[in-house]
């Protein structure tokens, strides 16, 4: 996978084939092919191999609140290994990463909206959506910005635009 990292920040998907893939990490194409049926199929794993690395590092960082430590924790992270971030969120057709980040966020988000609400008005759909929609936009241009601003400040300016929201967020 981190060959094929390499290559993609150099060549582009299109570009790499399985034969770029085994010469530069020195293994047989045969080798390549007993793990991923394709270049494609590993592009999916390495999109799940880096959602779940986000997502492990959160879990072990953050509790069930959406408050400064959990989002500061996210982009923390995202800061240490920017440049395989970008490449994946910046990347035309790479909607595969995006899409898998948004479904976990947003699972995430109901549940802690369902468990934390006081008002039933803020545990349906557009809630969560609404404030999934807004993260990932957040994230994704703070990455392919190049992180115009530090990890203090985005994490301020997000719990400054959320503040409505959680405040009708018991926290526990």
């Amino acid at each position: 996978m981190n060959t094929f990292i390499e290559l993609l920040a150099e060549k582009g998907f299109e570009k790499i084939t399985i034969r770029d893939i085994a010469e530069r990490a020195n293994i047989n194409r045969g080798t390549v092919y007993l793990h991923f049926v394709d270049k494609f199929d590993l592009l999916d794993k390495c999109i799940e191999t880096y959602v779940a690395l986000l997502l492990n590092h959160c879990a072990n960082q953050a509790d069930t609140n959406l408050n400064a430590g959990a989002f500061q924790s996210v982009f923390e992270y995202l800061e240490e290994n920017f440049t395989v971030y970008k490449l994946l969120l910046s990347n035309e057709g790479f909607g595969f990463f995006r899409r898998r980040l948004y479904d976990i966020i947003a699972q995430t988000v109901t549940e802690v909206v369902g468990i934390k609400s006081e008002n039933q008005a803020f545990s349906n759909g557009v809630t969560t959506h609404f404030l999934t929609s807004g993260f990932i936009g957040v994230l994704e241009w703070w990455i392919n910005h190049s992180m115009p601003c530090n990890v203090k400040e985005i994490t301020e300016q997000l719990m400054f635009l959320l503040e409505p929201y959680t405040k009708h967020l018991v926290s526990s």
